[in-house]
């Protein structure tokens, strides 16, 4: 078996060389082991990509933990990925024993790994929700953002505690101020759907709220969250909920502003329509230029459709369109307000920046 020279030897192992020898090397290893695989992290990859390159760097500092953790005193950050190897290679009794190791010596992230082999009966571990809510509570104690969010989550549902909705807002709060991309998103779908907390803690909260659900989702996007994109998506293309044009409007506004392309070009599209703002076309030919200007806006992407189908182009507005690609030096055309292949083709050098 692998492990034959795996921690769970290495630990007991003697060693023929002096101490002074011994702790020199494995000071050396612990730093290698931590430079490589990073600082513990007990959270949910934000992605495929990133847990395929997560493991990527386990296996590059494996041979660097293993040594670093020889002799008496066992570095406890390599204990820590050692144990993460270990359960990701299904050794779970082994893991369970190092996680164990790891959290004595008052690593929280340990603690969050043991919760979560009691929490959901990981390998042979029966589930038991008292023994994970103490592990959670103690790595929550110490800081550790995804222990808030999963101990959030059990308060919501009652598993393992008394349901408490303030304390599931608490600690999503707290987890999702820390960074963590996942207690990003969940707070930001309570924020754009309270039905899971009692209407008055939604009412006394202002819900919903879709400019701080937008704020947490691109937070949690930068980081590289799919959902939170598909989200901020769904935002820019008119599919909050929310038929009140006033807020529509807010929220897009808060994209626009934080120089979101579909934002801008939502927004751009309101303003040819005059829906839900009086009609202007001279802003809406602008927006439509900035938000091609970013990049992230394909040129069959522009403007928007009514009842799901395109629309013409509303006459003032296409001959401000192409007033500015001209001004800008990527249009030589009539300006008739005639949007076709020369008005369409500058637009695409625009957003390509050439």
């Amino acid at each position: 078996m692998r492990y034959i020279s795996g921690v769970a030897a290495v630990l007991g192992a003697a060693i023929s060389m002096t101490a002074g020898q011994g702790l020199a090397q494995s000071g050396a290893a612990a730093q290698r082991c931590q430079d490589i695989a990073g600082v513990p992290d007990s959270g949910a990859p934000v992605s495929r990509d990133a847990l395929a390159a997560h493991f990527g760097r386990l296996g590059e500092a494996r041979a660097h933990c293993e040594a670093a953790v020889i002799g008496p005193d066992p570095d406890t950050v390599s204990l820590f990925h050692l144990a993460v190897i270990m359960q990701r290679e299904g050794v779970h009794e082994r893991a369970l024993e190092v996680f164990s190791m790891a959290a004595e010596a008052g690593l929280a992230t340990a603690h969050t790994k043991l919760g979560d082999y009691y929490n959901f009966g990981i390998g042979p571990v029966p589930e038991d929700h008292t023994r994970a809510v103490a592990e959670y509570q103690k790595a929550a104690a110490a800081g550790d953002a995804p222990a808030k969010s999963t101990l959030a989550i059990m308060y919501q549902i009652g598993r393992g505690v008394p349901q408490d909705f303030d304390r599931l807002i608490e600690l999503l709060k707290e987890s999702a101020d820390a960074g963590y991309h996942f207690a990003q998103f969940r707070l930001a779908e309570l924020y754009m759907n309270p039905g899971a907390i009692p209407q008055r803690m939604a009412q006394s909260m202002d819900l919903p709220d879709p400019i701080k659900a937008a704020e947490l989702y691109e937070l949690a996007a930068a980081q590289g969250s799919a959902e939170a994109e598909a989200a901020l998506k769904k935002f820019y293309e008119g599919g909050t909920g929310f038929d009140d044009p006033e807020v529509q409007m807010k929220w897009l506004r808060h994209g626009a502003q934080n120089g979101n392309a579909q934002a801008m070009n939502a927004l751009g599209f309101m303003y040819e329509q005059g829906n839900g703002v009086e009609y202007d076309p001279v802003r809406a030919a602008e927006l439509y230029i900035e938000a091609l200007k970013t990049g992230d806006l394909p040129v069959s992407q522009l403007r928007g459709t009514v009842n799901g189908r395109q629309v013409r182009w509303d006459r003032e507005t296409a001959i401000n369109f192409q007033n500015i690609l001209q001004y800008l030096g990527y249009y030589n055309g009539a300006l008739d307000a005639m949007v076709g292949p020369g008005t369409l083709g500058a637009a695409q050098r625009l957003a390509q920046g050439e």
